[in-house]
């Protein structure tokens, strides 16, 4: 496994820096580990996947198809893992984007769908979309924060990943409904009102 995270990491070197890095490949992994140990899955079939799950942005959109062709390529040229496996590897990266959701089938597909999503929750998944979106008008940034990060935990798969980004999950909420505060200037109206009533008890 150490050489296919090495050919994997030298593949989407390009990426470095992007949302869509190897760090961010690496995250998943890592949360698909957890959850393939808590739900029973093949471990084997969801770390591979979950690797390979990306690596399609080197090559471009739709970069789940693009990747499924150069995880196939991969793999069959280390001659490492069977057809039939490959097979299964293959269908988990085509699934993978959130459009996927309800056309999952194995135990494996949604452990690396939920890893996948639980990366774009929390504080990191917010610092994700405003680097993902770029030269983008602020506003648009901000929009496609409430609207794509919002529904994500209760589109998750499996409990296990809603036990483990419940967390985050606050998180997220937490954030965005500070930045929609601020976007409005309602916490500053808060504090002044809560100074003022502050001032209002003490003159008593």
């Amino acid at each position: 496994m150490k050489k296919l995270e090495d050919t994997v990491r030298e593949t989407m070197s390009p990426l470095e820096g992007t949302a869509h890095s190897y760090a961010h490949v690496d995250r998943v992994a890592k949360i698909a580990a957890v959850l393939a140990e808590e739900e029973k899955a093949d471990r084997e079939l969801v770390h591979t996947a979950a690797l390979l799950h990306d690596i399609g942005y080197v090559v471009g959109e739709p970069h789940n198809e693009t990747g499924a062709r150069l995880a196939r390529k991969i793999l069959e040229r280390s001659r490492s893992i069977p057809e039939q496996r490959v097979e299964s590897i293959v269908k988990i990266i085509l699934r993978h984007p959130i459009a996927f959701r309800d056309k999952l089938e194995t135990l494996e597909e949604k452990i690396v769908w939920d890893a996948d999503k639980i990366d774009l929750l929390g504080v990191i998944g917010i610092a994700r979309v405003f680097h993902w979106m770029g030269q983008k008008p602020f506003e648009t940034t901000v929009n496609t924060c409430f609207e794509e990060l919002t529904p994500i935990y209760n589109l998750l798969n499996t409990s296990s990943a809603r036990k483990i980004a419940n967390r985050r999950q606050r998180r997220t909420t937490s954030s965005l409904s500070a930045l929609r505060a601020e976007l409005s200037t309602k916490d500053l109206k808060d504090a002044a009102g809560a100074a003022r009533e502050l001032r209002n008890q003490k003159s008593f």
